[in-house]
């Protein structure tokens, strides 16, 4: 029997509030991907401020004790520590997904946290965007099953269900979804402080246009993942990702840890 996807179409269900199911899965085109972006920067405007420079970020993140590597192209950096003695890394650079306009920061933590957790946690319009791209893919497609060349985002959005909690401030579920395979890790891992950092993000200063841009926090194999776009390629933008990846990675140590193996006689 092949699977069920659900999907929430945004052109049929203000605010996400209803579901369609759908048998089958999802299909590829180039278009997809054309829609998307239009959809996430409908206007093409630029920001007026001047982007931080490769120095500029250098001396803060020797000011905040972080360990930085600086490429020679402007905008180009990783950054990266330790937390509790597991690596974490954070990167800027060119947009490696399609629905990511110019520069992007990506961030990594390998916690060892429990290899089967799987929870997403994105904003609202690109989970609209991904989801009505989606059902256009299997309307105008007959693929009956998930392309495996697609974004490991859009695969998850297939497989799981929006979850969430009585605990979730209301604004948090206004800006974000969370979709998790069991409701349970995601309770555990989008404890406050993650909850904080990402309601500062899309609330605090420049956080008008920071709510409408590509914002991504996923917790898998163990490992967390940020993918935000750089918007405005400023310091606050590269101190708030830092900000959000650790405490990610904080409660993943913390709060989903790897099962324990019990010793047999």
């Amino acid at each position: 029997m092949e699977p069920s996807y659900r999907f929430a179409v945004a052109a049929n269900a203000p605010n996400n509030a209803h579901t369609r199911d759908y048998g089958g899965a999802l299909g590829s085109e180039p278009a997809m991907f054309d829609r998307l972006r239009k959809a996430l920067h409908p206007s093409g405007g630029s920001s007026a401020t001047k982007p931080v420079s490769n120095q500029e970020v250098a001396r803060w993140a020797a000011a905040q004790q972080l360990a930085i590597v600086v490429q020679a192209t402007e905008g180009h950096f990783d950054l990266g520590g330790e937390l509790s003695g597991h690596a974490w890394r954070l990167e800027s650079g060119t947009a490696t997904r399609d629905y990511v306009r110019g520069f992007e920061l990506r961030g990594r933590a390998d916690m060892g946290a429990d290899p089967d957790a799987a929870v997403m946690v994105l904003n609202r319009p690109l989970q609209e965007a991904l989801e009505c791209n989606a059902y256009n893919a299997i309307t105008d497609t007959l693929q009956t099953t998930v392309d495996a060349s697609l974004p490991e985002e859009m695969r998850w959005l297939a497989m799981y269900e929006e979850v969430t909690w009585p605990e979730l401030p209301t604004s948090f579920r206004r800006h974000f979804a969370v979709v998790a395979e069991r409701i349970e890790i995601a309770q555990r891992w989008i404890h406050a402080p993650v909850v904080s950092q990402l309601l500062n993000i899309v609330e605090g200063e420049g956080g008008a246009a920071r709510a409408e841009s590509p914002l991504l926090l996923m917790l898998a194999r163990g490992k967390v993942y940020l993918r935000m776009e750089h918007t405005r390629r400023s310091l606050p933008e590269i101190a708030q990702a830092t900000q959000v990846l650790l405490a990610a990675a904080q409660g993943a140590l913390q709060n989903v840890p790897p099962p324990q193996v019990s010793d047999s006689l």
